[in-house]
Order: C-alpha cells, then structure tokens, then sequence
C-alpha cells in the first residue's frame, strides 16, 4: 500500500526539513512526498534538493489549494495525506493507518491530532488534543475543528467527491470534508496518535488576527451560502451549517464593533439575516457587554485622538 505525502510549501526554509524527516522516520518503505512550492524566494529549495527521495514542483500558484490540487494530479499512491511546512507525522501514522484501510469499504483513516508550541527555552509544550471520536463528522466539518491533516485519503475519494475548492483561501479542506460527511463515505476513526501540529507565530492554521479571521469567515460565508441554497439539503447539515454562519457573522460583527468599524459591522448584520430573521436580537444579546463598554471606548477614542493632534500642533 503506498502512501503519497502532499506539501505546499512558501517561503518556509525554516520549518518544511522538519516535516521532511517526519515522514522519513516513518520507517515506511513504500512511499513518495511530494513538495509542492509556490516559488519561494528564501532558501526553501536549496535545503529541499538535499532530500534526493523529494518530487517537488516549483512555480506560481493561485494559493495553498491550488498547490494542493497539483499533488494530487501527480501523486500515484493509493492513500493520500497531507502535511504542513510546520507540522509534523506521528511515529508509526503510516502503519497505523495500513491496518484500517485492510478493509475495502474503508475510504479514509481519521487519528488523534495534538497541538504544540516550542517555548523559548527549547521545550515542547503541548496546548490542545483531538480525537475524531468526540464530534460527529457533520459537527467537525462544520461548526466544530476538522483537524483534516491528522486524516489519510484513498485516492478515489478525490475521484468521487473531487478536489480542493481553490475559491476558498483558508477553508477548502472544511469544504472537502462537508463533501465526504454529506457523501456518506465510511471511515474508520482510531485512538492514536497520527498528526502534531506546531502553534508558532507565522503559523497559518493558528493566527487569529482580524484580518485572518474575515478571510475566514468570508469563506465559510460562501461556503455556507452555497450548501443553504440547495432546497434537497438534509436538515441536520442544514441546521448546523446555520449555526456556522450565525456564530461567524456574530463574532464578526463583534470584532467591527468593537473596531468601530461600521461598513463592516452593516455587511456581517446583512449577511447574518440572510438565512436567520432572529439575527438582530440575538446578536444584540450576545453583544450587549461590547454595547454597554461601546461610550467608554468612544471617549477613549476621541481624547487619544484630541491628545495626538495637540502633540502634533506644539511640535509645529
């Protein structure tokens, strides 16, 4: 049984070795790790073409999905995984995994997943644990984490349900695995580990600033608009895709509140109401700690600036 590891990779000299000999220590003798780089401009390549066993491609790329969707044309393994520049295989993932795919009605292998970060002093704490046994897949695809990496594929279920959706920036993989749950496809969750994912401060999965979080929320705006207009959709899909789009548009209209940033605040109400009538009184309940704190961050506001332009004034 082979397996075809997939990285995208940019830009991440520093981490990818690390993934690298992750996959090397597997002690898996039938396997290929493809790299899959956007076109890095560090030394990323220059450390990859020490690794002789590689495939990597290297070029423009319209983002991590894209790249993704690249493997995935060239990988030949019948079971697929997928790894971070920063996150690293479990000891022994592969072969925990070859016993669960022994049986053909099996289409893909859910492991425990762990959630590190490095403290300064060089040691390694560990801040977060999954295991697929504790939310049911629609939940997980959904409202919940998917922690897709710590996942094995057969190649078929790509051929069934297809690829990464590459209009989607940071959600493809929440979208894929909708697809696999709305699917019906048979998995086979275990209790081991397989997947350590690395917190760090460049770390994409983890970043949770404005700006990554409405990237987020955009496509899960256009996720969930595209499952909720289609009238044949089950109703428990349905009831927690809402539920998603309700707890994005609240927590976006909170952030913009408290940003005072009305245009935003305005858009994420508007879509907020689209598929829930009830938005309005339930995000002013949710919000109401925000609203009663929202005069003192106004006078806040106004005296920094007032003090900022009388510094500018007496320096003139």
């Amino acid at each position: 049984m082979k397996f075809s590891i997939i990285t995208p990779c940019f830009n991440r000299a520093t981490f990818v070795i690390k993934a690298v000999k992750s996959v090397l220590l597997q002690n898996y003798p039938n396997f290929e790790h493809i790299i899959v780089d956007g076109g890095s401009t560090d030394d990323t390549l220059t450390v990859l073409a020490k690794y002789p066993h590689l495939k990597i491609i290297s070029g423009p790329d319209q983002g991590m999905y894209d790249a993704i969707n690249k493997g995935l044309a060239i990988a030949d393994g019948e079971i697929i995984g997928f790894l971070n520049t920063d996150d690293l295989y479990a000891e022994n993932a592969f072969l925990k995994a070859t016993v669960e795919f022994e049986d053909e009605r099996v289409m893909a292998v859910a492991g425990e997943a762990l959630v590190f970060m490095e403290t300064p002093e060089n040691k390694r704490e560990i801040i977060g644990k999954y295991s697929p046994e504790n939310a049911s897949l629609l939940e997980c695809s959904t409202i919940g984490s998917n922690y897709f990496n710590a996942w094995f594929f057969r190649k078929s279920v790509f051929e069934e349900i297809g690829v990464f959706n590459i209009e989607y920036k940071v959600a493809a993989d929440r979208d894929l695995m909708l697809r696999f749950a709305l699917n019906d496809l048979k998995y086979a969750p275990i209790k081991l580990l397989t997947y350590e994912y690395c917190q760090h401060a460049g770390s994409l999965t983890f970043d949770d600033t404005f700006e990554k979080r409405e990237v987020s929320a955009i496509d899960h705006l256009l996720m969930t608009d595209f499952y909720l207009r289609d009238e044949k959709l089950e109703p428990e899909p349905r009831r927690l895709l809402l539920q998603l789009r309700v707890l994005e548009t609240q927590d976006m209209a909170k952030r913009s509140l408290r940003a005072w940033n009305l245009k935003k605040l305005t858009y994420y109400a508007s879509e907020g109401r689209k598929y829930d009538s009830a938005w309005t009184p339930k995000f002013l309940w949710a919000a109401l700690p925000s609203l009663l704190l929202l005069p003192f961050r106004l006078v806040r506001q106004t005296l920094k600036k007032t003090v900022s332009f009388l510094k500018r004034k007496f320096r003139n």
